[in-house]
């Protein structure tokens, strides 16, 4: 054993030889495959330091400017394994890999464009993955042969550093290769436009546009703009400066009761009928005592109004007046009105409808002008019924008056009421659901009359914009105050004061005028009737009626262009067709026949002036034709006569009748207007719609449909037709029956 362990260490020295001899070989082996690998890179990388120095010049675009070397260089693509970057150096050839170990090594100089950036860098910076860190496990494995070969790259890299700064100040000279030697390298300078390549430009640049070409480019854009911005101010204005914001439409008590406000406070109305309903709202102070035979007063101070909110649900008395038998009824303390809507609201006004409506001066007022809340609802409009004084109260002219007051007038104080009421409905119907810019006065027999001669007065467009007149006189005062106070002189009163007129009972003040004076049932003219003998209530009393309204109407049509003389108001005038029928007339025979007939006639002033046959000839022989002829003699042909004298008024005649008699009596078209009967026959519901068409157009337009002309008169039946004249006027106009017979209220 000793032997053999003896052997053993003799012979391991010599196997540890061996071991290390095969070990270096080994190793030599590896480091000359390496040597190889390197020697091949090594040569490539020669190669492209070789193509790094042929540096093309980059291609600058027309009208650009030539930038100095070290701004654009070229970059190698050479990977380094180490860190996984690509780095894109120019580099120029080695000419000594001696002179370049023992050369100093150089930092790196780097300047990047400031004028543009590679897209390529950019996209390559984005998607470039994070440099792998040798972890420590990694390291130790790691033979130890790639620790040397590690070594002697980085002393290779310090010397790669000189040759990118030697490749860098190599791309700085190409660009002036063209140009001449004595020029400075870092000399700025123009490319000459005129050298122009197309596969050399990148891109033409735009040439310099001035504001002026830019604004008018985008005029379009600039203009839309400014009315965006136009658009936003107004309505911003429109919203903080408009009218005062009330609630719109104010709360129901009890499900029944709503309130609203007044320029004289709080008033309470009530639901009817799906609509409401204000009832006795003063307008004016009460005309007694001092008041009475003087123009309304107005309630403008505080001590005239109420307390709290007034109750508003009952309607008032009316205005003292006497009936056609002789009965007087009503108050002095009158001075009210009732308004009907169908919403209390202030945002969409509606139309007015004031109705005036009177039998005569002296009385029969409202007659059928009474406001329909179930019409408010369904033809949305808003109606108002004012009292307005009547009789010897209301229109009154006489010396004892004018002297009396001063200016010294007198007359007309029903006038006075109606024009206050209107001022009343502008300063107050918004609070109502009204349109104070859209008032209709609509009157009715004396009514009608009345409204006829406030159109004519000095600016009556601030009262009301447009009129209605229905079945009124044509005949209208054409005598000054002083002429009438002498007619006026047979007045049945032992008072000589104005204290003993002011504290007379009023009732007696009424039932004392002469029977001139009271309207008499129409008919036929009689034998010995004469227009002298009839009284004109209405007087040219110089404050409200400044002169004859058939004056201004005739200085309107000939002078029509000009405001001043012009009616500034509209106005639209007519009457049904047997308006002058009477129960009175049709009393007086239970059957109306041809004799009966022809002897009537025959027995007025049509037979003292031998007319008989030939009138006869035009008309039927029946009452509907004795009827008609009544109302063309009164009402009808007068009416013409002066819609003649008119400038663009229109004039219309209802035809269709109804009930029995089969006539078409003077409240036909207001019953049709106002919903005051329910139609019964086809041609009665087509008469009702165009009745109402027409009316509730020109109350919601303000005219007439446009396809009938003023020049033609309009003849309701079953529809509207125009045509040029209308059936006997012209002969009762011819005879001189027209004005001297026509009915005066």
């Amino acid at each position: 054993m000793s032997q053999i362990e003896s052997v053993q260490e003799s012979l391991t020295p010599v196997i540890n030889e061996d071991k290390k001899s095969i070990q270096e070989e080994e190793r030599e082996k590896i480091l000359n495959v390496e040597n190889e690998q390197k020697n091949t890179k090594e040569m490539m990388e020669e190669k492209k330091l070789k193509e790094g120095m042929e540096v093309k010049p980059k291609k600058i675009p027309i009208g650009g400017i030539q930038m100095p070397g070290f701004f654009t260089r070229s970059k190698s693509k050479e990977q380094c394994k180490e860190d996984d970057q690509i780095e894109g150096t120019e580099l120029i050839e080695q000419d000594n890999e001696k002179k370049e170990e023992s050369a100093p090594v150089q930092t790196r100089i780097k300047l990047p464009n400031p004028f543009k950036k590679n897209k390529e860098t950019e996209e390559d910076e984005k998607t470039a993955e994070p440099k792998d860190r040798l972890k420590l496990l990694d390291t130790i494995r790691v033979p130890l042969v790639s620790v040397f070969e590690r070594m002697k790259k980085n002393t290779e890299s310090q010397n790669l550093t000189k040759h990118q700064v030697q490749a860098e100040l190599a791309s700085m000279e190409t660009l002036d290769e063209k140009s001449n030697d004595e020029k400075d390298h870092g000399e700025l300078k123009n490319v000459p436009l005129d050298d122009k390549s197309p596969k050399d430009i990148e891109k033409q640049q735009e040439p310099q546009r001035t504001w002026s070409q830019k604004l008018k480019d985008y005029r379009l854009v600039i203009a839309g703009l400014l009315l965006f911005l136009f658009v936003i101010i107004f309505i911003i204005i429109f919203a903080t400066s408009g009218k005062k914001q009330y609630l719109k439409t104010p709360p129901l008590r009890d499900g029944k009761f709503i309130e609203t406000t007044t320029s004289c406070g709080k008033v309470e109305g009530k639901m009817e009928d799906s609509a409401y309903a204000f009832r006795g709202i003063p307008y004016a102070r009460p005309p007694v005592n001092d008041l009475r035979f003087k123009y309304a007063k107005p309630l403008n101070q505080i001590g005239y109004c109420w307390n709290g909110t007034l109750l508003a649900h009952n309607a008032t008395p009316t205005c003292m007046q006497m009936l056609s038998n002789g009965t007087v009824i009503g108050i002095e303390d009158c001075l009210t009105l009732d308004i009907v809507t169908p919403a209390v609201k202030y945002d969409n006004p509606l139309p007015v409808i004031v109705l005036i409506g009177a039998d005569s001066f002296n009385g029969g007022s409202p007659g059928k002008m009474r406001p329909s809340a179930r019409y408010a609802r369904s033809r949305d409009v808003v109606f108002v019924r004012p009292n307005f004084r009547l009789g010897v109260l209301g229109f009154l002219s006489h010396d004892i008056l004018s002297k009396a007051d001063y200016p010294h007038t007198s007359g007309n104080y029903g006038l006075s009421d109606i024009l206050l009421a209107l001022n009343w409905i502008q300063l107050n119907i918004q609070h109502f659901g009204g349109d104070k810019d859209s008032v209709t006065l609509f009157g009715h027999k004396a009514g009608a009359t009345i409204v006829t001669a406030l159109t004519t007065i000095h600016n009556a467009n601030k009262y009301f914009t447009r009129a209605w007149a229905s079945s009124g006189g044509a005949i209208y005062p054409s005598e000054t105050r002083e002429k009438a106070e002498l007619h006026n002189m047979p007045l049945h009163l032992k008072c000589e004061t104005i204290e003993c007129l002011r504290t007379e009972d009023p009732e007696k003040l009424m039932k004392a005028v002469p029977h001139t004076w009271i309207k008499p049932q129409p008919d036929l003219p009689g034998r010995d009737e004469t227009s002298t003998k009839r009284h004109q209530w209405l007087v040219i009393d110089g404050i409200i009626l400044r002169e004859s309204p058939r004056d201004v109407w005739l200085r309107s049509k000939k002078r029509s262009a000009e405001v001043d003389a012009a009616v500034k108001v509209d106005l639209v005038i007519g009457s049904t067709a047997q308006a002058g029928s009477s129960e009175l007339l049709l009393l007086k025979n239970l059957n109306w026949t041809e004799g009966f007939v022809r002897h009537h006639v025959k027995e007025s002033y049509i037979g003292v002036q031998n007319m008989t046959e030939q009138v006869l000839s035009k008309y039927p022989k029946t009452y509907q034709g004795l009827s008609a002829m009544i109302t063309d003699i009164r009402i009808v042909c007068p009416l013409y006569a002066v819609w003649r004298e008119m400038h663009n008024v229109h004039f219309y005649v209802v035809n269709q009748t109804r009930g029995d008699p089969r006539i078409a009596d003077i409240d036909s078209d207001i019953d049709a207007i106002l919903g005051r009967y329910e139609p019964k026959t086809p041609e009665q519901r087509r008469y009702f719609s165009a009745m109402q068409g027409m009316f509730y157009h020109y109350v919601w337009h303000g005219k007439v449909d446009n396809k009938f002309w003023t020049k033609n008169v309009l003849i309701v039946d079953q529809d509207v037709l125009p045509q040029r004249t209308y059936n006997y006027c012209d002969f009762w106009i011819l005879k001189n029956f027209v004005l001297t017979f026509a009915a005066m209220d």
